[in-house]
């Protein structure tokens, strides 16, 4: 799958305004560009970039609406493959700020850094190839466990999946 592919897998994203599924091919362009780099370095104009922060900052944009074509897409690629092998990792979204914290981010290993669980669940096909995302689940800790470290492996091993 291509950069080109991605874009216009988002750009089918509904988020009950043209704009805003205009602006997503925008940005993915835009990041696909430069995909190492933060989004003020992605983009080449002050307006392109606070644009971007405010689609992200829109009460109609969430995750799951942003990928929901690409899943979709996905699921259309496995279906063309005997065997797929869908793996599942964890990523930490680590948001600790100095001064004032994000909004929504929960503890990680300690109460001083913030932020998010990511899982998402990615197909392969027999040859390794990733055919994209076929799930996500991102999560955030209310609150730190209280024990001590054996205490809390016994509790994570005692825990259904």
């Amino acid at each position: 799958m291509s950069s080109c592919d991605l874009i216009s897998e988002l750009g089918t994203a509904q988020f009950g305004d043209a704009r805003l599924t205009k602006r997503i091919s925008k940005i993915a362009e835009s990041l696909s560009q430069k995909p190492n780099t933060s989004i003020p370095a992605a983009f080449a104009s002050r307006a392109d970039m606070e644009a971007s922060y405010r689609f992200f900052d829109n009460d109609n944009v969430a995750p799951d609406k942003i990928l929901q074509p690409h899943i979709e897409a996905t699921y259309k690629r496995i279906e063309a493959h005997n065997y797929v092998l869908l793996v599942q990792y964890t990523t930490e979204i680590d948001l600790t700020r100095p001064a004032q914290q994000v909004n929504g981010a929960g503890p990680m290993d300690s109460e001083a850094r913030r932020g998010a669980l990511y899982h998402p669940v990615v197909a392969f096909d027999f040859n390794g190839v990733a055919l994209g995302i076929a799930g996500q689940k991102m999560w955030t800790r209310d609150t730190l466990r209280k024990g001590s470290r054996s205490e809390k492996a016994e509790q994570r091993r005692t825990t259904p999946i």
